[in-house]
């Protein structure tokens, strides 16, 4: 299957899930969803869920009725809404991501690996601000400044895993901020080793992974990484450009002598970067692991998309049910958006075939976006035929971005975590 027909029978799996009465029924909190005179029901909540925009929630609550008659949503308060999403187990939000990876891997064709050869990996975590709430800070922590003790506030931790060259995440957690970022990276090597994906794959880590343990686990499992040294660690320092050094063994820990390839990076700033690998093969170059190791920033790029064109740290809701259900709803459209995007892409690309413009194009992600946010409410309601994607598709093949080759982008310093940017009153207004 091509990415288009797999976007398209993710899409339609999921709205064949969600009208199961079985399916529903797992994932409800006990004696919630079950007066037969209730106004609102499960498919209603969920719905609205994926309806939703970062405007205020009483214009949602109203703006549903008019757009998707067909769901019949009923006239209730923003509390009446608030109160029922709260009976929805996040694990079915959890589940329907998860399909869209099944889905992915089980049907792809032709799937792109980096010198046709490798699957590449790219494991890394941001920090997210989250509304204030009780529940907030029993899950992720409540953190304060020394300089205002009473000043209280919550972030969580978000990691991912992403297949760099299909531009799809695989496997996601929310965590609290003070997370172990390696322990999150364990468990999605766990989720790819499930999927079977491991076999000549390579997985790229960004400094602050490395640990000897966390070597080991690769090493043992004979799975390829690699991770980025700081510069004070004794790998680094006895660095010859492109050398083999061991991690010796502990006889009391049962642990053997295992080797590690580390290879010295020159940057054009004139500084340099230090890897550490188990790739050994001789005809992969300093150069080439220049060029793999940079193969991770659209991960960045993707923790972009997420927090700027789908405003991630606009959360509708407060509690922790709520944080969850509408991370991992971003996540799976995220997927979707880029499966459209590579289809288009590849349309444009063959387009483009023999002309001689200044430029090359590609699809733009965020009329995707917002085409695919509009449409998949609408077709979970009924107002919509799954056949409405191919005008989506057709138009993503017109609205075009340039591509500029050899782009930089210098990082920003970012602002004081204790900075809140993201207040349930300022909501956007039509």
């Amino acid at each position: 299957m091509n990415p288009f027909s797999i976007c398209q029978s993710i899409i339609e799996s999921i709205r064949n899930l969600l009208h199961s009465k079985e399916l529903l029924e797992a994932y409800r909190l006990p004696n919630r969803f079950v007066r037969s005179s209730g106004k609102l029901t499960m498919l209603h909540v969920i719905a609205y869920l994926f309806y939703t925009t970062k405007q205020a929630m009483h214009t949602n609550v109203s703006l549903i009725r008019l757009d998707l008659p067909e769901l019949e949503f009923p006239k209730v308060s923003k509390q009446a809404v608030s109160k029922a999403r709260q009976g929805i187990v996040p694990a079915l939000f959890q589940k329907l991501f998860y399909l869209s990876t099944d889905i992915f891997y089980q049907n792809i064709v032709s799937k792109k690996k980096w010198l046709d050869k490798f699957n590449i990996f790219a494991i890394d975590g941001s920090r997210i601000s989250i509304p204030r709430s009780a529940s907030n800070f029993k899950k992720y922590g409540e953190m304060f400044s020394l300089k205002d003790p009473k000043r209280r506030w919550s972030m969580a931790l978000c990691s991912t895993i992403y297949d760099v060259c299909n531009d799809f995440i695989v496997h996601g957690l929310l965590t609290g901020y003070l997370g172990s970022e390696r322990a999150a990276a364990l468990q999605h090597c766990a989720d790819l080793e499930k999927l079977g994906q491991f076999k000549d794959s390579i997985i790229i880590f960004d400094r602050g992974y490395y640990s000897e343990k966390m070597f080991r686990y690769f090493a043992d499992r004979s799975y390829l990484c690699v991770m980025r040294l700081k510069e004070n660690y004794n790998l680094a320092k006895e660095c010859k450009g492109d050398s083999i050094q061991f991690l010796k063994g502990n006889p009391k820990e049962d642990t053997e002598d295992v080797a590690v390839r580390v290879v010295a990076i020159p940057l054009d700033s004139g500084e340099t970067e230090y890897l550490a690998t188990n790739v050994f093969d001789i005809s992969l170059t300093p150069k080439d692991f220049k060029v793999l190791y940079f193969l991770r920033w659209p991960i960045e790029s993707k923790y972009g998309e997420l927090k700027n064109q789908f405003q991630l740290e606009e959360f509708s809701g407060a509690t922790s049910t709520s944080i969850e259900q509408e991370f991992f709803i971003n996540l799976l459209l995220s997927n979707l958006a880029a499966l459209l995007k590579s289809s288009a892409d590849e349309e444009i690309s063959r387009r483009q075939e023999g002309r001689k413009n200044k430029y090359r194009y590609q699809a733009n992600r965020a009329h995707i976006i917002g085409r695919l946010k509009w449409f998949i409410p609408r077709f979970f309601a009924g107002s919509r035929e799954i056949g409405h994607l191919m005008d989506i598709f057709d138009d993503s093949c017109i609205v075009l971005s340039q591509i500029q080759p050899g782009r930089k982008c210098i990082r920003k310093k970012k602002k004081s975590d204790q900075e809140r940017k993201h207040f349930n009153n300022r909501k956007r207004v039509i």
